[in-house]
């Protein structure tokens, strides 16, 4: 009896122990008494209090297995994971909680801020409305509803409604922070400065008043001042990516590369929108600067296809060192690459969203290595390929050969089509991004500016590289100037950048913004002049051009230069390249 006793226990003991659901998010399990569960209920609460999401979460984690259906815990544990940006696991959280229990204010307010930070701004702004109709008398959901209108260019009705609710909540910097905001988007830098100004002396260590605050001055080309504010930011706040991008463009701007590329790497963050970020699915250890002789390494696409092409000008030197070069980008990249490197193997990104996160796959490359087919060493996001040869400003080089190569076949039947148009020099014109909203109008020329340009209509050929509907400008260009700027209509120069590499290919000058076009054009070798209200933060520590190309320049506020003293720069430059009168 006693040995079938002791066979019975030593079974029990060998069975596997269920899962706690704190040993499936990475935590070990523990015993737990009460004078324990309190303890931990209370330090989690205290970090939360503090908003130290990082500490807070694990003793309410260790609570929550003793608790799991509590809605005070699961409320403070949904919030900490949508603070850290692990959104995947706070909407499970979410909907254990709503499973067990009627929504809260708390509940949804997390909910909201999940919407934000997912862009689902009409989501958020109803759910703004919503906490306004529940709990009126907090300041936090009218600062929450402006933000969602922010992401809809609702400045109007946003302004409107923070007048109106600010003589109710007079000392709440929040409420005096998001109205700037707004303001400064609407009417410019200099107008919100009063409400910045006042949203300080309420709060002089709010992190997010100081970091908006810093790119008021970024917009004001006043680059000491933004870099001083932002490392503000970064001291109250180090957790937070968005101030050390600011730190980390303007240090770029100024050509203190170590400053840059120490803050650069957090525009990789989670805790960044989904626009702004992506996560890879490849699981290849990450290239930290290690001789690739022999080495394989995939370059990982990332950012916006300007931004793509800008950094694949360090592509040329990884295609040399390494044994075998992968490449993941654009779909519309992926015949240029092919072209450019021919050893190399392209393959165009696929994305899957999934719970407010962006997985980036690369078919053509990760297949083969599942199947065993491709064995690849290393991987390295685009951007931070450069970083391990860019230690200075003057190691920034340009290649010795051009980074981009336009199709012969193409580039011959657009040569034609230009040479249709008579024998002007032809300039290549592209005026803003086709990412207008409303706080990055101001930086962009218009067409008023454009003007001095289109003096000389009579001795060039202006060559439409604006991708984007632009039909109304054109005509507007037509009335106002008498300019033609010429539009090939079966072109759809978004889509088909084959296309516009063809087309630059045959212009003798590309004038552009700092936006995907002009990115193009310096990156095929052609002479190009970028015009921008704010110096180009790729610039590495250069007056007056771009370092990594060959031909590029670039006219902008850096001495605080107004748009007529830009376009003078540009027309100068324009007449001097091309020989022409006046």
């Amino acid at each position: 009896m006693a040995t079938a006793r002791k066979r019975k226990t030593q079974q029990k003991a060998a069975a596997p122990k269920k899962k706690t659901k704190l040993e499936k998010l990475g935590f070990q399990d523990v015993d737990m008494s009460i004078k324990e569960l309190r303890q931990s209920l209370n330090k989690g609460i205290k970090y939360a209090e503090a908003e130290d999401w990082e500490n807070a979460l694990p003793p309410l984690l260790k609570a929550w297995d003793a608790m799991p259906d509590d809605i005070g815990v699961l409320t403070l544990i949904a919030q900490g994971l949508s603070r850290l940006g692990v959104r995947e696991y706070a909407i499970k959280v979410l909907e254990r909680a709503l499973s067990q229990h009627e929504p809260t204010i708390d509940l949804c307010t997390i909910m909201q801020t999940l919407a934000l930070d997912m862009g689902m701004y009409e989501v958020a702004s109803k759910l703004g409305l919503q906490l306004i109709a529940m709990e009126p008398n907090a300041p936090r959901h009218y600062v929450n509803l402006a933000t969602a209108y922010t992401g809809m260019n609702a400045f109007d009705e946003s302004i409107e409604m923070l007048q109106a609710i600010l003589p109710v909540f007079p000392d709440t910097a929040d409420l005096w922070n998001v109205l700037a905001t707004q303001v400064r988007a609407r009417d410019g830098a200099a107008a919100a400065d009063v409400f910045f100004d006042e949203a300080l002396r309420l709060n002089p260590d709010d992190f997010k008043v100081i970091s908006n605050y810093a790119q008021s001055f970024t917009a004001r080309l006043e680059y000491d001042k933004a870099l001083a504010m932002n490392l503000r930011a970064v001291e109250v706040n180090p957790s937070n990516p968005e101030p050390r991008m600011g730190v980390a463009q303007i240090s770029f701007m100024k050509g203190d590369m170590k400053t840059g590329w120490e803050n650069y790497k957090h525009r990789l963050s989670p805790r960044r929108k989904i626009t702004q970020t992506q996560i890879y699915t490849h699981g290849l250890e990450e290239w930290q600067g290690e001789n690739l002789e022999g080495k394989a390494v995939l370059v990982a696409a990332e950012q916006g296809i300007g931004d793509e092409v800008m950094f694949g000008n360090y592509l040329p030197y990884l295609y040399e060192r390494a044994a075998k070069l992968a490449i993941g980008c654009d779909r519309r990249l992926v015949s240029i690459y092919q072209r450019r490197f021919p050893d190399a193997i392209v393959s165009a990104y696929v994305d899957q969203i999934k719970a407010g996160y962006r997985y980036r796959t690369f078919p053509f490359i990760q297949g083969p290595m599942q199947k065993g087919e491709l064995h690849m060493d290393y991987a390295i996001p685009l951007a931070s390929a450069p970083m391990y040869d860019w230690l200075t400003k003057d190691d920034v080089k340009c290649h010795p050969d051009t980074f981009l190569v336009a199709d012969p076949v193409r580039a011959a039947d657009f040569k034609s089509r230009l040479q249709a148009l008579g024998d002007k020099p032809k300039v290549g014109l592209a005026w803003r991004s086709g990412l207008m909203a409303a706080d990055r109008v101001g930086i962009y020329a218009g067409i008023d500016e454009l003007a001095p340009l289109f003096a000389y209509k009579d001795q060039v050929d202006f060559v439409n590289l604006q991708y984007g509907d632009c039909t109304h400008e054109l005509l507007e260009m037509k009335e106002r100037y008498g300019v033609t700027v010429h539009n090939f209509e079966d072109v759809n120069l978004k889509a088909d950048i084959e296309a516009n590499l063809a087309i630059m290919e045959n212009c003798d000058i590309m004038i552009g913004a700092c936006s995907a076009p002009g990115i193009f054009s310096m990156s095929l070798g052609r002479p190009t002049m970028l015009m921008h209200k704010v110096p180009p933060w790729y610039c590495y520590g250069q007056q007056n051009s771009i370092p990594f190309v060959k031909d590029c320049h670039f006219s902008s506020g850096l001495q605080g230069h107004d748009w007529a003293e830009i376009m003078e720069e540009v027309r100068k430059w324009m007449v001097s390249r091309l020989n022409l009168k006046g």
